[in-house]
Formats: structure tokens, sequence, C-alpha cells
């Protein structure tokens, strides 16, 4: 499933999309629960310009060996990362 669109008026009161948030939230939450290292890596872009993920998961306590294959993955992929239409940098606040 490639990144879901963002209604400009989610910007202002919220959204709430259970079915698009389970389908995106499906293999993250057995990660989370049964403590398996998980990342998801950039690997694309659909027909609307959205970003595609690649979730790796890996057994307990193989950290390293899944930060490597995402490492190796990001440096195969030669499309330059591109900066969403609506973009707000966390790191600067308001």
């Amino acid at each position: 499933m490639t990144a879901p669109t963002i209604h400009p008026t989610a910007l202002d009161c919220g959204e709430s999309d259970l079915e698009v948030t389970g389908n995106l939230m499906k293999f993250a939450v057995t990660a989370n629960v049964l403590g398996f290292p998980a990342i998801s890596v950039p690997v694309g872009y659909d027909k609307q310009g959205l970003p595609i993920g690649l979730q790796l998961m890996g057994r307990p306590w193989c950290e390293a060996t899944i930060l490597r294959l995402a490492a190796a993955i990001e440096q195969q992929w030669n499309e330059p990362k591109r900066k969403p239409v609506i973009y707000f940098d966390v790191t600067k606040g308001k």
C-alpha cells in the first residue's frame, strides 16, 4: 500500500480513516508487540508522486542486520528523494 493522500482539511482538524490506518499498521503492530526490530526504507514513488516504503522486520536482537540491509537498499535507490507538496519541518516548530 502506498502512502494515503492527506486531504487539506485534515491539517486543520485531523483525520481518522481506520481502514487506511489498519492497513498501514498491519505488520508494525506485530513487530511492536513481539519486540522484533523493524524499519521502513524509502524505495520510490507511485504514479501520484506519493512515497513508497519497504518494511523490513528481523529476529529479536538482530537490529544491526536490519540496519545494514536498510542502508544497502537505500544505496541502491538512485532516484533523489522529494519533499512533499505539503511539508512541515517538526524540528523548526510553528
